[in-house]
């Protein structure tokens, strides 16, 4: 009966051990998150553009530096405003090993994931969803093909 409760005891500890590190590495993750939607959106108000690649992202140093970018409501103003008071990963490397970015067809903002990272609730709807609002107040691209009309 002893070793009963003892195994029962033990797994009861080591289980609040693995929720406890998978919440602390889903904390980092959405820090993760942030810093590189914030990224993305210095990077499309500097180039009008959007990063075409992980490593395209991780080039432009000065987009993982800078502190605000003109907002229009849908997404935020402010470094501050993104990170939700706590502090950006001012790395790319070390962002980008958590987070990643699919890059969108021709004009569209990319979409960003967590290479299989657990995240908090909601976080990657969020920053998702401030790229696809910038997207939309972002002049369309033309491709160079007359119209038909």
């Amino acid at each position: 009966m002893g070793v009963f409760v003892a195994l029962a005891l033990a797994a009861f500890i080591w289980g609040f051990v693995v929720v406890d590190e998978v919440r602390a590495r889903a904390k980092r993750v959405d820090v993760a998150l942030r810093s590189a939607a914030w990224a993305c959106l210095v990077y499309a108000d500097q180039e009008q553009g959007w990063p075409s690649s992980d490593e395209a992202l991780a080039d432009a140093a000065a987009a993982w530096k800078e502190t605000r970018v003109p907002s229009e409501g849908g997404w935020p103003g402010t470094v501050e405003e993104a990170m939700r008071g706590g502090a950006a990963i001012d790395s790319a490397q070390d962002a980008l090993q958590l987070v990643g970015l699919n890059a969108g067809m021709e004009g569209a903002p990319p979409i960003l994931h967590t290479r299989g990272n657990p995240s908090g609730i909601g976080t990657l709807a969020e920053v998702n969803g401030w790229l696809a609002a910038r997207g939309k107040s972002m002049p369309k691209p033309t491709s160079g093909v007359p119209s038909r009309r």
